[in-house]
């Protein structure tokens, strides 16, 4: 049975998700600066912060939040976005919905984390997450990230779900909107760009979805 390997920010969904989560938990607290600690993530990686390290850099403000609660947040944050017909992108939605009524699993593979993701797999059915994985003692997050889902780490998640779900890469499809989704793109039969902001990719070979 082949899989769908998902990107999920500004592919699946037209949002940066483990930022637009922060931005709602921030705006219910006294704190933290929302706003100003989103910019300073900006600025870091106009400053040539790389993907995995902005990523571990932006996670350890979860530090010291319950699991569940953070989980809860996500659920709620969910909720309002779903309540906007923005958040999804149709094309890549409906296509999903295509697939699974084939038996194509579909695995959402992303650089966000499970308190964002989970609600999102449970809206579109899906198969398994594949995320960034957060340090958790006690109930509560650390702030430290034992694993991330960016570029290579995409590639590798791919052969080890594919060793343990005993699939063929070579039959499945990925849907990407970045050059670093090319680690996932390489490796199936049907590689899918959503959407047309990273011009790296213009001469990719691979079907197009609407961003």
């Amino acid at each position: 049975m082949p899989a769908a390997f998902v990107d999920v920010d500004e592919t699946l969904v037209r949002e940066i998700t483990f930022l637009s989560l922060f931005s709602f938990d921030a705006e219910r607290r006294t704190d933290i600066d929302g706003p100003a600690t989103i910019r300073e993530f900006f600025v870091l990686r106009a400053q040539g912060m790389g993907r995995a390290a902005s990523h571990r850099w932006f996670y350890r403000l979860w530090a010291g939040r319950s699991v569940a609660e953070v989980h809860g947040v996500g659920r709620e944050w969910f909720a309002a976005r779903l309540a906007t017909s923005e958040f999804f992108n149709p094309a890549v939605r409906q296509r999903l919905q295509l697939l699974a009524t084939t038996g194509t699993r579909i695995v959402l593979v992303s650089g966000s984390f499970d308190a964002a993701l989970r609600p999102i797999a449970a809206a579109i059915d899906a198969d398994e997450i594949l995320c960034t994985t957060l340090a958790v003692e006690n109930g509560c997050y650390t702030g430290e990230v034992t694993a991330t889902m960016v570029g290579d780490d995409k590639s590798a998640a791919l052969h080890a779900y594919a060793a343990r779900a005993q699939i063929d890469l070579s039959a499945c499809a990925a849907f990407g909107d970045h050059h670093s989704d090319a680690a996932m793109f390489d490796l199936v039969a049907h590689p899918v760009i959503v959407g047309d902001r990273d011009r790296s990719l213009d001469d990719y070979p691979a079907e197009r979805l609407p961003g």
